[in-house]
């Protein structure tokens, strides 16, 4: 439902990537290629430029990983239900961490149950802190 048109719907892409189809169903934002996906930061700058102040990230590993290891996120909210399922790889693709130094600490700002769920709030602690 993205490209339906109910919406205006921006798509940004690396600047060497193949567009053309998307061009006719949304607006085509250009940016540099990064070792992880496109320029991130730069993503943000136009997205500040257009006067957009929110982004919520829904994606895998390498999406919430990239702005995780370019410290671009202020706040992680992930639901927690009473329930075990999967296996696999990391959550967060190029920012995991294999050590315990190497972690990345939150701290937690709200829990609130959900019906049979909780959703957890936190914010990234600056290394300054620990």
């Amino acid at each position: 439902r993205v490209l339906d048109g109910s919406a205006p719907t921006l798509v940004a892409v690396a600047d060497d990537a193949d567009a053309d189809a998307l061009a006719s169903r949304a607006e085509v934002v250009r940016l540099a290629r990064r070792p992880y996906g496109i320029d991130l930061a730069g993503l943000l700058a136009e997205l500040h430029r257009r006067q957009i102040v929110g982004v919520l990230l829904e994606g895998g590993p390498t999406l919430a990983g990239s702005f995780l290891k370019e410290g671009l996120i202020d706040r992680v909210v992930g639901y927690l239900a009473p329930a075990l399922l999967g296996e696999g790889a990391a959550a967060l693709g190029p920012a995991g961490a294999a050590t315990i130094a190497e972690t990345h600490r939150l701290e937690f700002e709200d829990v609130t149950p959900t019906g049979p769920d909780l959703r957890l709030t936190a914010r990234p602690v600056p290394l300054k802190e620990l």
